[in-house]
């Protein structure tokens, strides 16, 4: 078996480092999905461009009712992976759960 993956290991070896970096990328662009602090900063910076007067309050509107909707989103994805996430580790129901109890020495 470890003389089959040291034979393998030009071909398998890209390939795992390909893997290995596809996942990182999942991985980060899956962060910036449920990171909602850019959204947030958007927010302050177009409550300040209206109290400085550089934008109406018909486009500040328009514009807070995007970014609200962005905020919406980024909740819901994350609920979604909340919920998966419990799915997948919650017992099955013929696994069955298991409980232990311990008892103190003072009592035995």
């Amino acid at each position: 078996m470890i003389l089959f993956k040291l034979l393998a290991l030009p071909i398998t070896g890209p390939a795992a480092g390909i893997r290995y970096c596809l996942d990182k990328v999942v991985e980060y662009a899956e962060q910036q999905l449920t990171d909602d602090e850019p959204v947030r900063q958007e927010l302050l910076e177009l409550h300040l461009q209206l109290e400085e007067g550089q934008i109406g309050e018909q486009e500040f509107t328009e514009r807070e009712a995007g970014l609200f909707a962005r905020l919406r989103e980024i909740r819901e994805y994350r609920k979604e992976l909340a919920q998966e996430g419990i799915e997948t580790s919650a017992p099955t129901e013929t696994e069955g759960r298991t409980f232990v109890i311990e008892i103190p020495e003072e009592l035995e």
